[in-house]
């Protein structure tokens, strides 16, 4: 079972929910959501989020087990990090540097497009 897995298992048995629960608030059915605690299911940005946000935490909490963890992050041709899934595997310092190198580009690429954004909105309200 991997890192990430364990983690999510101690927050909901922290929060006291049953995995019935959480599978209820994640809109799952319960084998699903066992999938996601035995570490079967990987698991993307947009799930990670709807699991902190249920356990009342940060995705960097949740991935954030310890130095040697790293994001991998599936780069997509267009614009960056569309539908990134989340690995989480011990790497090297450079390993380690490249990803959040990428990362960081992924969130310049994210906000010049909430930037593009905002001026579209902009003019449509004129």
């Amino acid at each position: 079972m991997g890192a990430i897995h364990n983690k999510i298992k101690r927050l909901r048995e922290q929060s006291n929910l049953t995995q019935q629960e959480m599978a209820d608030k994640l809109n799952m059915h319960l084998k699903t959501w066992q999938k996601v605690e035995n570490g079967v299911t990987k698991l993307d940005i947009e799930r990670l989020q709807l699991i902190a946000d249920v356990l009342e935490t940060t995705i960097e909490d949740l991935i954030n087990v310890d130095d040697n963890v790293y994001i991998n992050a599936i780069k997509d041709n267009e614009v960056g990090f569309n539908n990134s899934s989340v690995t989480i595997n011990h790497k090297s310092e450079e390993e380690k540097n490249l990803y959040e190198r990428l990362i960081a580009e992924k969130d310049k690429i994210i906000a010049d497009k909430d930037k593009e954004i905002a001026y579209l909105r902009g003019l449509l309200d004129k």
